[in-house]
């Protein structure tokens, strides 16, 4: 299984767009986390909808780092199928899946 990483916000790049197109094409079992900038398509806001519907969909883990939440802000406004893990949490993530893909 692989565990993708999305760095970057929508709005300054395609990733989590172009990650979600081949996770959708293949089927094949996955995680998402998200970090950095990423983390702002957690948020629990109308302009997140579509992203997020779309990641329900695949019906895959989820994950957003809590630090890179905190630092935003937006820790306690996260959409509840994103699961917020810590540094530790996230080096574990890491060893438990078999590849990690990052998407910058």
């Amino acid at each position: 299984m692989i565990l993708h990483l999305i760095h970057k916000s929508t709005g300054k790049s395609s990733a989590l767009d172009a990650c979600l197109v081949i996770l959708e094409a293949s089927g094949n079992p996955a995680a998402l986390m998200l970090i950095e900038d990423a983390v702002y398509a957690a948020a629990n806001i109308p302009a997140n909808a579509a992203i997020q519907s779309r990641i329900m969909n695949l019906q895959l883990p989820c994950f957003v780092l809590k630090e890179d939440l905190q630092a935003r802000g937006l820790l306690d406004n996260v959409a509840q199928f994103f699961k917020p893990v810590d540094y530790h949490g996230f080096v574990g993530l890491t060893l438990e899946y078999d590849k990690v893909q990052s998407w910058i």
